[in-house]
């Protein structure tokens, strides 16, 4: 896997990841392909591939592939952003058709840039970081910071369905 590309900041992905991992938690996400955002006029578009380690697998044979798409449409006036995530299952294969199965999603996602690959090993410490380093939060590490100063960006609508 590549090597970390520490400093990058996108805090819609952060944002966004941060949801994820209420369906998902920390501890079961093995590696995170990051994708640069893209514009779309005015909208924001970002991509995360997930590797899971698959439930019900003790010996961490088998990974689970999720796909994390987000759309960050521009504010009203004196509004915030509104953000939409759709979270994706693509498959469940064993560890060593990881890769393969990762370059099909690409290839049917037709995503031209190479991903910046993050190894999380179901470490939450992990995550947490890259987390805050996506969201532009420096961390102290003697003092880990908690996930609470990853700004949320989602919509101010409590009701609003986030996926």
């Amino acid at each position: 896997m590549d090597a970390p590309q520490p400093g990058r900041i996108d805090p819609a992905l952060a944002a966004a990841l941060g949801a994820a991992a209420e369906r998902i938690p920390p501890e079961r996400v093995d590696a995170v392909w990051l994708f640069p955002a893209r514009q779309l006029g005015a909208r924001e578009s970002g991509l995360a591939v997930l590797s899971v380690y698959a439930d019900g697998d003790e010996a961490r044979r088998t990974r689970t592939i999720h796909t994390l798409h987000y759309v960050m449409e521009p504010p009203a006036p004196r509004a915030r952003p509104v953000r939409t995530d759709e979270l994706r299952e693509q498959g469940t294969v064993p560890l060593d058709r990881v890769d393969r199965i990762i370059e099909g999603v690409l290839r049917r996602l037709d995503v031209p840039e190479t991903p910046d690959v993050r190894e999380t090993a179901g470490d939450a410490a992990r995550w947490e970081a890259l987390l805050a380093e996506l969201a532009g939060v420096p961390l102290d590490p003697g003092n880990r910071e908690s996930l609470s100063l990853v700004p949320d960006l989602s919509d101010p609508d409590p009701d609003h369905q986030r996926t």
